[in-house]
């Protein structure tokens, strides 16, 4: 009567359940927000190319500066300081729903 099947006991990965990626995803932006504002220049890596830094093309340089890990995280940070109203709100939102849900 009690039991119930290994399926339903099963944890998901947060990559599966949409509520834990949601909530992975914010910390990541908040991470990187709070990590780029004590230390500015973080995430802000010279051009490895030279090439690219000399060339007469600024857009170019910089998308060159932001590729990988670390271009993913300054795209981060840049949508916690630009859009911070709305991550708050997705934050209390996403707290709210881990203590009445989880």
């Amino acid at each position: 009567v009690g039991a119930r099947p290994a399926a339903a006991t099963a944890r998901m990965s947060a990559i599966f359940d949409f509520s834990s990626l949601v909530t992975v995803l914010l910390l990541f932006i908040c991470t990187c927000t709070y990590v780029r504002a004590m230390r500015a220049t973080i995430f802000d890596a010279a051009a490895a190319d030279e090439d690219v830094a000399a060339s007469a093309d600024p857009h170019r340089a910089a998308l060159a500066r932001r590729r990988g890990v670390r271009g993913l995280c300054w795209k981060a940070a840049r949508v916690g300081e630009r859009l911070s109203p709305y991550v708050a709100v997705a934050l209390v939102a996403m707290a709210g729903h881990v203590v009445l849900f989880a």
